[in-house]
């Protein structure tokens, strides 16, 4: 019985064949979904009478996004040779990496790395001596190599970059074209004091910037495509009309004045509001930077307040150049430029200059003065006749022998009308504003012709006028003093600060950024409200972007915290030393061999000439401008996008032997046989020849 029960298959089943026809193809899901046919069972039953969702297939396969699934890891250069290997294994470096990703996840955020555990922060600070050990240890590895490798590439910037600031320097030559050409040396200014402990307090806001105003952009928060700055732009060209582009706080238009008369209505300005200083904020961080050239022009202008006081207003500009600047500098100032013209959108910039073209003008109130501009192009001295009829002081009462200004300038030809003007404003001042406006009304004649009208540059970045008081704790001494700062960008509520550094051994690490720019970003963001600085690491020969951090005041506050109270120290013992200057033109010039010191320029002294502003681009500032550049950038620890995909730290070593450098084995010399000895044929004799 057992045997037929063993013998009978119990398990038996047809072999289960079936071949995929094309009719089976056409009815299947996957057909109906290509088809854009498919119905989904799921859906409820209100929703059946609806049409399903057609998908265009042909653009869903052109973009490259959905099917190509290799991840961008931004500025990824291929594996450095490294000469030893890490004490680190490769899983404590992994187990320390993770900690690093937990503290900046927007570096490479698309890559997945685990959270750190208890276990991995144990490591972290188990192993965090021999980690220092070893930093130390590769940034002298990375100093040799900077010699041999990297130097060229400091050395050598992109035409493109050379062309942004060469377009700048001819902006800043045209610009100093009316001051004296000569200067000699005045005086010696220390810009910074270990005894004293300053700070700064913003007394009142002058003149504000509205947030539409501003161009608005939105930084990416992930990288997930390569983003090179060095691309075609537009530059500023040199404006004969409007030698300095500048909107002065009285107006809503370019000025046409000279930099030498822009100085008096800044410093009529300053006066009126009670302050003996005014500066612009590229002026004042200059002053916190040491480490480099740098030249800013500074005039002491007497001015007349509203209730007849005189006094000598100091005048800090922003920096210029005589020379061309060395290699790090001229791509530094160039990457700022090329920084905004890619992050800041064109519709943004045209929108904010839209917004400013259609500002209303600020109402006049109180009396008006009315300054005939005939008596201007023909005499300066005005006769009693000619005074009564060119002046009209408005009282707000009408008679019937008081002339009638309105009607005078209906009558008026256009390039002749008068000029209105505050009556809180010195004569001088009104006598200067009153040609400008006449001359605005002029078309461009000649040399005179404009070439910012209709572009981006026809209206510069708004500037902020605030009145800040510096005050020394150590002897209650106080200045007061206008600083007018320029603003560019914004993200959201937030204003944004641009802050490029150029990297030129991305393959190695992130360099570390010197106290000098440390304390100039410190700066700026102590004179805004609410602001941001976004610190971009570009690749200094390629111009593609690596990292977009954005660091707000009260971060960057708490990582430096220090930062802040020297550089109102530096700037408050250099304005110090600024007073009792005479009235004139002056130059503060500054050379990295000065460390914390500069020397003062005066126009008045006929001794000598220490510096001419003859502008020359095609000569170097510096001889020896490889002298400059030799010294190597130092290698920090911030993490780049390379060391998360690769799963390294960054400064340190690699764990992994197939990075290693290999050793080049000389090939060995063969022997050669030594060649044969010459034979010279015998000579033959005359014998022989018979």
């Amino acid at each position: 019985m057992m045997e037929h029960v063993r013998i009978f298959d119990w398990c038996s089943s047809a072999h289960d064949r079936y071949f995929v026809e094309e009719a089976d193809l056409d009815n299947c899901n996957t057909e109906k979904i290509l088809r854009n046919k498919f119905i989904d069972p799921l859906v409820s039953s209100d929703s059946e009478d609806e049409a399903p969702k057609k998908i265009d297939w042909d653009e869903v396969f052109q973009d490259k996004k959905t099917h190509n699934g290799r991840l961008h890891v931004p500025c990824l250069r291929g594996v450095a040779q490294y000469p030893k290997l890490s004490k680190l294994t490769p899983n404590k470096q992994y187990q320390m990496l993770k900690v690093l990703c937990t503290e900046n996840p927007h570096i490479l955020g698309d890559f997945f790395i685990g959270k750190p555990s208890r276990q991995d922060f144990k490591v972290f600070e188990t192993e965090k001596e021999t980690y220092l050990a070893e930093q130390k240890e590769y940034r002298d590895w990375a100093k040799t190599i900077w010699t041999t490798d990297h130097f060229i590439r400091a050395l050598r910037p992109k035409p493109l970059v050379e062309a942004v600031y060469e377009a700048e320097f001819k902006m800043k030559a045209l610009r100093m074209r009316s001051l004296p050409k000569q200067y000699d040396l005045a005086a010696q200014i220390t810009l910074d004091s270990t005894r004293s402990n300053c700070d700064a307090v913003l007394k009142q806001e002058l003149i504000g910037v509205s947030p539409a105003e501003v161009p608005l952009i939105q930084l990416p928060r992930k990288i997930t495509k390569a983003i090179n700055i060095i691309t075609p732009c537009t530059v500023p060209e040199p404006c004969q009309k409007h030698p300095y582009q500048i909107v002065l706080p009285h107006e809503n238009t370019l000025s046409m004045l000279p930099i030498t008369e822009v100085h008096k209505e800044l410093a009529t300005f300053a006066w009126t509001n009670g302050v003996q200083y005014i500066a612009s904020e590229n002026a004042l961080k200059c002053l916190v930077q040491w480490n480099r050239y740098w030249t800013i022009p500074l005039s002491v202008c007497e001015s007349l307040s509203p209730d007849g006081d005189k006094a000598n207003v100091v005048v800090l500009d922003s920096e210029f150049s005589v020379k061309k600047e060395v290699a790090p500098i001229r791509t530094y100032k160039a990457f700022r430029h090329l920084l905004e013209s890619t992050l800041i959108p064109l519709a943004e910039k045209e929108k904010a200059r839209k917004n400013y073209i259609n500002k209303e003008k600020p109402k006049e109130i109180g009396a008006k003065f009315y300054v005939n501009a005939k008596s201007i192009f023909e005499s300066s001295e005005l006769s009693s006749d000619e005074e009564e009829e060119s002046l009209f002081i408005d009282t707000g009462e009408v008679t019937e022998d008081s002339p009638n200004p309105n009607k005078k300038m209906k009558t008026e030809d256009s390039v002749r009308r008068s000029a209105r003007l505050m009556s809180n404003e010195s004569i001088g001042y009104n006598t200067r504003a009153a040609s400008r406006r006449v001359s605005e009304e002029c078309q461009d004649i000649g040399v005179y012709s404009c070439t910012c009208k209709d572009t981006i540059y026809e209206k510069p970045p708004r500037r902020s006028y605030k009145k800040w008081q510096f005050r020394n704790k150590t002897d209650n001494e106080h200045l007061d003093i206008i600083i007018h700062c320029p603003h560019k960008a914004r993200d959201g509520s937030r204003e944004l600060i641009f802050e490029p550094t150029p990297e030129y051994q991305l393959d190695l690490g992130a360099s570390e950024q010197s106290i000098d720019s440390l304390r100039s970003v410190a700066l700026s963001l102590a004179l805004r409200k609410n602001a941001a600085v976004v610190n971009v690491r570009v690749d200094g020969s390629g111009g593609d972007i690596a990292t977009i951090d954005q660091l707000t005041a009260e971060r960057f506050t708490k990582k430096h915290p220090d930062m802040t109270r020297q550089v109102i120290t530096a700037v408050h013992t250099t304005l110090s030393q600024l007073q009792g200057l005479l009235p004139g033109h002056y130059v503060l010039l500054h050379e990295p061999s000065h460390g914390a010191n500069s020397l003062l320029l005066s126009s008045r002294s006929g001794r000598g000439a220490r510096l001419l502003l003859q502008f020359d681009s095609s000569q170097l500032a510096e001889a020896d401008e490889a002298r400059m550049v030799r010294n190597p950038p130092i290698i920090s620890n911030a993490l780049l996008p390379y060391h998360k995909y690769r799963k390294i730290l960054p400064c340190a070593f690699t764990p992994y032997e197939s990075q290693l450098a290999k050793e080049i084995k000389k090939p060995a010399t063969k022997k050669k046989t030594p060649p044969q000895a010459l034979k010279w044929p015998k000579r033959r004799t005359r014998r022989n020849k018979k």
